[in-house]
This record gives structure tokens, C-alpha cells and sequence, in this order.
């Protein structure tokens, strides 16, 4: 059996860590307002004449990010439609015009998800959400 004090110590790494991840769940909602921000620069690409294949990698590595960091902060639904972005973009190469509007449906959820700052899951508007997007991206 370990010591009291080695004991005490995990229990002080927890709280410490503990302590590191709600520091960071506060300051989450402007990392998430500034990922969007990123999405649609991106999307602006698009618009301007970029290739479509770099555009969709780097919205691909941007939607990896929000998909992994969203739920760790209490925003679920955050990190559901980021890995619907993600399988999405994934699963081919995503150039034709239904594709991309797609793809920019996503982005435009994600930005009335960060606007309205929706934690959780966000009950039946988040689920009416990702009912859409299985449909969209079957």
C-alpha cells in the first residue's frame, strides 16, 4: 500500500490538473469564436479562386481541432459536428458544388453554435442539428 504522502501528493496533481482544465474551459468559447473565424477565412478562399483541394485540407486539419478539443471543454455538440466535418471531408474528395455546400453548412452551425455560446449537447436544437446533418452527408 503507498504512503499518506504520496497519497496526498496525487491528490494535490489532481487538483492541480483539475484546476489547469477549467482555467482552460473558460477561456474555450473565444478558442471556439476564433476556430470559426478561421473556417470561414478559409471558406473566403473558396470564393476568391483558391484550389479546392487546399482549401478543403486545411479546413480538414482546423475541423480535426475543434472535433477533439470541444467536448474536453463541455461542448459536445461542438465537438459532434466537427467530427461530422471531419468524416465528411474525409470520406472523399468533396469538390462538387452539393460537396461544398455541405461543407459550408457545417461551418455555418458551428458559427451560430460559437455565437450563441451552445455547451452541452444542446438539448432538442442540438440534436434536430445533427438529425440534418446525418441526413445531409449520407
Amino acid at each position: 500500500m503507498g504512503s499518506p504522502d504520496k497519497a496526498d501528493d496525487f491528490e494535490a496533481m489532481v487538483a492541480q490538473a483539475e484546476a489547469a482544465v477549467a482555467a482552460l474551459s473558460a477561456s474555450y468559447h473565444s478558442q471556439l469564436m476564433s476556430d470559426v473565424e478561421t473556417l470561414s477565412e478559409i471558406w473566403s478562399g473558396l470564393e476568391q479562386g483558391a484550389p479546392v483541394a487546399e482549401v478543403v485540407a486545411q479546413m480538414r486539419s482546423l475541423a480535426h481541432n475543434i472535433k477533439g478539443q470541444g467536448g474536453s471543454f463541455g461542448y459536445d455538440l461542438v465537438t459532434s459536428v466537427g467530427a461530422s466535418l471531419c468524416d465528411f471531408i474525409r470520406n472523399g474528395e468533396r469538390k462538387s458544388v452539393d460537396e461544398l455546400n455541405i461543407i459550408h453548412a457545417h461551418i455555418k452551425i458551428l458559427k451560430m453554435i460559437a455565437v450563441n455560446d451552445i455547451s452541452g449537447a444542446g438539448g432538442d436544437t442540438g440534436a434536430r442539428i445533427l438529425a440534418k446533418l446525418v441526413a445531409l452527408t449520407k
